[in-house]
């Protein structure tokens, strides 16, 4: 979830090699081993406020891996700026910090969060305009799997987080797919909100999202290669 925002530097729509596992993963939040650790991490995230890059304390990385079975996706992400208390499955969590995942799925789009405590949030909108969160987290995302832990970005020495989703195809069933050259390609944005104290959002996105995080004309391209 997001707040309208007003960018005013356009970007380029980024695409992503998804590196194919020979297996599944159990998530633990060990981003430091394999197979995270031969993975290729992104880190230009920027403002939807203003284009820019994030400065080096406020950091954040993403990852993703596919197999047969699913979705692997890493974020490493600088601390809240706020206290998080929210503990609870579909609580409001982007209203202190979350990382966010948002898949494209015909005219709507599926939302995963998960907050530094470990709660997650999984949504489902039937369209882009849709904005009735509390109904829309009826839906959960069956089989996922999720894991937390404090850490920091390897060295920096800054603290942070780590949160590591397992989601499975078949909980997505309705998400878009493309072929491009032979590879399949799924539309997505990477993603972090959190609440600053003087209660403005810091709103740091991987696709060129202007207004808001579930834009379609906002994200990136997964490209699942084999």
């Amino acid at each position: 979830m997001t707040t309208d925002a007003t960018a005013t530097i356009a970007r380029p729509t980024p695409s992503y090699l998804c590196r194919k596992l020979d297996h599944g993963l159990q998530p633990a939040a060990r981003l430091d081993q394999s197979p995270w650790k031969e993975a290729t991490w992104i880190d230009d995230f920027r403002s939807i406020h203003t284009g820019e890059a994030l400065a080096d304390d406020r950091y954040l990385q993403a990852a993703v891996l596919w197999d047969d079975a699913g979705l692997y996706v890493g974020f490493r992400s600088a601390p809240s700026l706020v206290p998080v208390t929210r503990i609870e499955r579909d609580s409001d969590l982007w209203t202190e910090c979350a990382v966010e995942l948002f898949l494209a799925a015909g005219a709507g789009y599926y939302e995963i969060e998960a907050n530094p405590l470990g709660a997650v949030l999984d949504l489902y909108f039937p369209n882009e305009e849709a904005d009735d969160w509390k109904q829309c987290s009826g839906w959960d995302a069956e089989g996922m799997a999720w894991a937390v832990r404090s850490t920091g970005r390897p060295g920096s020495g800054v603290a942070g987080w780590e949160a590591e989703l397992s989601l499975p195809w078949s909980a997505v069933p309705l998400m878009t797919r493309d072929v491009v050259e032979g590879d399949d390609v799924l539309w997505a944005q990477l993603c972090r909100s959190t609440r600053c104290t003087d209660g403005t959002f810091e709103l740091p996105a991987w696709g060129p999202a202007q207004k808001q995080f579930c834009d379609h004309a906002g994200m990136g391209r997964l490209i699942l290669k084999s």
